[in-house]
């Protein structure tokens, strides 16, 4: 089919052209682009560090130049950017190295920094190794005495800059002990210092191994030890009761012994103390029994325990026939009523020691102002036996049906007999 016009594709090229050009310039007309200067500052990050070298110049920040439209700028934040040093060709020593800014945003034209290039220091890596030294400080509880600390490793190799890897003297473990009556074992990291004492805090300085063990060995200074007192509690007690905390008085106790005898001693057992059926608290008077190769320090010591017990909590449920309450006298129960399912509880001794009768229980239904039919009334439970505790029951509302009352036949008198005529 054939158009009734031509068309023009050279033209209709130029056209389309013109409009996309008219729109750029009618949108810079209302929103121009703008070269601003931002509030904050943003930190330089150092990449692509050769090996062998390390940074030593300290973290540098930098003001940034934005072109972007007017409107872009409210939006920006520090985080919409990044400025970097690229220190692939760098060597040690001084660097003068361009910083190279972007943004995220994807409206912002153009990001220049100020200044444009930054000084970066560079220095070989190093390794050196150095002693480590315990620092005890404090001084231990009255009556121990510290034996010499050990560290493992006792050397270890500190990494960084050579200017600062120069400077490092020792490592310095600091270990306190101050009323400690134990001995130390455990791991610790090791602060670098100079020959002058002074803390070495760089983050390019490493530590290798990072951490070191220290044992430090603390012992009493006589062959005296303060233990605790154990009570040698044999038997059960009466059934339902539970054994409580045993209490002992003094709780503790000094023996006497060689250094040997006393290293793996914590505690004295008293003699057996038999609890077997008891059902209240008892107190006695027991002997100790120090350990093989030790005495007592006070011969022939005593210790008072007190021995408590409590009643183990029982639930126990108990089927009950409710008893149907203002029963009207015109009406009648039709049919026995369905059991309540009724849950106590109490001291197990009070439950194994009574005999549960529903008798005991006093459980009602009220039928107040009810004629023939069928209810649902509320269950009510007056009455537990003596010594218990009612926890639940059920059902909650039991189905009463009731009757009317049979009319009771008035009675109909016979006719008296009439005494025959004389004859």
């Amino acid at each position: 089919m054939r158009l009734p016009f031509t068309i023009d594709l050279g033209r209709g090229v130029f056209a389309l052209g013109l409009a996309v050009l008219l729109y750029f310039v009618a949108l810079n007309e209302t929103n121009p682009f703008d070269q601003r200067e931002t509030g904050y500052s943003v930190p330089v990050q150092i990449v692509n560090v050769p090996p062998g070298l390390v940074v030593t110049t300290p973290q540098q920040s930098v003001r940034l130049w934005v072109t972007a439209p007017q409107n872009v700028f409210s939006r920006l934040r520090p985080e919409n950017f990044t400025a970097q040093l690229d220190a692939a060709r760098s060597i040690a020593g001084d660097n003068q190295l361009p910083i190279a800014a972007s943004s995220t945003d994807p409206e912002v034209r153009n990001v220049s920094s100020d200044p444009a290039n930054l000084l970066l220091h560079l220095e070989e890596v190093r390794d050196q190794v150095i002693p480590v030294r315990p620092n005890l400080q404090g001084q231990p509880a009255s009556g121990y005495t510290v034996g010499t600390a050990t560290v493992d490793p006792p050397r270890i190799t500190v990494s960084g800059a050579t200017s600062l890897v120069g400077r490092a003297s020792e490592a310095i473990v600091d270990v306190n002990i101050d009323h400690v009556t134990v001995s130390v074992n455990g791991a610790f990291t090791p602060r670098i210092v100079d020959d002058r004492g002074n803390d070495l805090k760089d983050l390019n300085l490493r530590a290798s191994p990072q951490s070191v063990t220290v044992q430090v060995p603390i012992t009493q200074q006589t062959l005296y030890k303060e233990v605790g007192i154990r009570p040698n509690i044999q038997g059960q007690p009466a059934p339902g009761y539970a054994l409580q905390p045993v209490e002992v008085n003094p709780p503790t106790t000094t023996l006497i012994g060689d250094s040997a005898s006393l290293e793996a001693v914590n505690f004295v057992d008293t003699a057996p103390l038999d609890i077997n059926g008891i059902s209240s608290t008892a107190v006695r008077n027991v002997a100790l029994v120090p350990p093989p190769r030790t005495l007592l320090l006070q011969d022939g010591q005593t210790v008072s325990v007190t021995v408590r017990v409590a009643a183990l909590p029982v639930t126990q449920t108990v089927r009950i026939p409710p008893t149907v309450i203002n029963v009207g006298g015109s009406v009648q129960l039709a049919h026995p009523l369905e059991l309540v399912a009724v849950t106590i509880s109490g001291p197990a001794p009070t439950l194994q020691n009574l005999t549960l009768n529903p008798n005991d229980f006093k459980v009602v239904v009220d039928a107040s102002g009810k004629g023939p039919g069928r209810y649902p009334l509320d269950v009510k439970v007056l009455q537990v036996p003596a010594g218990l505790t009612m926890q639940d029951f059920t059902p909650k509302q039991v189905q009463v049906d009731l009757s009317e009352v049979p009319a009771t036949p008035t009675p109909v008198p016979l006719p008296s007999p009439t005494p025959a005529p004389p004859g």
